[in-house]
């Protein structure tokens, strides 16, 4: 499976350290199949950087992501005319888009309209930062929803188990007690024997 790990560097990106904490993201998914072979053997990640245009960020030979630089504006149609020109294959391309959110609002609603009428992309979001905008990013990604950066493994799963459906919240507590499995009681030691 490959994947398309496309990581926002615009100038909004230098504030509260939110650079650092992509490249550190792009390192621990270039590490994954350090951690579990057997799960990540088939995974390909390949690694853009975003901002007025994208280019590739080539790992070092040590296997490190070079340091990542902050500028600019992040265009969006600058990103679809690049997940346009992916060509077509028989898996649907996935991408995982870490960002902020902080985009300009007429690229932003052009975006959306782009999104609809290509749908040959599979798109999920990770939210960096503490001011990210989790609506435009929920709304930019495919199943509707965001995984914040400490998640960042569960946003790789759910595009390994193909994931692709909303998440729906219980509706209730009840639910979740409904739907829970009953656990059978067990007797308690004495410790006092």
């Amino acid at each position: 499976m490959n994947l398309l790990f496309v990581v926002d560097v615009s100038g909004s990106m230098n504030e509260m350290g939110k650079i650092h904490l992509q490249r550190n993201l792009c390192r621990f998914a270039a590490q994954l199949k350090l951690i579990d072979w057997d799960k990540y053997a088939n995974l390909r990640i390949n690694f853009y950087q975003w901002a007025q245009d994208i280019s590739e960020i080539t790992i070092q030979n040590d296997g490190d992501i070079p340091a990542l630089n902050a500028g600019g504006s992040s265009s969006l149609n600058v990103l679809s005319n690049f997940f346009s020109q992916i060509p077509n294959v028989t898996e649907k391309p996935n991408v995982l888009l870490l960002s902020d959110g902080n985009f300009d609002y007429n690229e932003y609603s052009s975006f959306l309209n782009w999104k609809q009428e290509h749908n040959k992309i599979i798109i999920h979001t990770v939210a960096v930062g503490a001011d990210a905008d989790l609506l435009r990013l929920k709304k930019i990604s495919t199943n509707n929803s965001v995984h914040l950066s400490e998640n960042i493994a569960s946003a790789i799963d759910s595009i390994i188990f193909d994931s692709d459906e909303p998440f729906a919240a219980p509706v209730s507590t009840a639910q979740i007690m409904h739907s829970a499995l009953v656990e059978s009681e067990e007797p308690e030691e004495d410790w006092d024997a």
